[in-house]
């Protein structure tokens, strides 16, 4: 009896370890099933995420082309006026270098003016009015 008693009881038991076998079983295809959701889910999110990033790399690209046009036809825009300007500042240093080159020569004529009347005058005196200064023999 004691054999029937043992092999009652191990079936009872296997019956029960199946049975918590079959609900672990249940209970790791529950958890896979909420693991693939929540990855679902997950990568959802991320591709939402990365496609937003995106979207604003590409307005922060198209922003910052529009700041390099505005850039490029101001630039564009100020150069004729100075090169313009360069050229007028070139042309003020020309005639005014002009205007020095005529001083200049109008006072080396005057300089020049001035030794030529000087050495007439001293080609009137005598040698000995020109040693004494003037004062003996005129």
């Amino acid at each position: 009896m004691s054999e029937k008693k043992n092999a009652h009881t191990t079936t009872r038991n296997a019956k029960a370890t199946a049975t918590k076998a079959k609900e672990t079983a249940e209970k790791a295809k529950d958890t896979a099933n909420d693991a693939e959701a929540k990855a679902k889910t997950t990568a959802k999110a991320t591709a939402a995420s990365a496609a937003h990033t995106a979207q604003a790399a590409a307005d922060k690209a198209q922003v910052a082309a529009e700041k390099a046009v505005a850039t490029s036809r101001t630039v564009a825009a100020q150069a004729p006026k100075k090169a313009a300007s360069a050229a007028g500042t070139v042309w003020m240093a020309v005639k005014g270098r002009k205007v020095l080159t005529a001083a200049a020569g109008a006072g080396a004529a005057a300089g020049a003016t001035v030794v030529v009347l000087r050495q007439r005058a001293a080609r009137r005196r005598r040698p000995l009015a020109r040693l004494t200064g003037g004062r003996l023999g005129v």
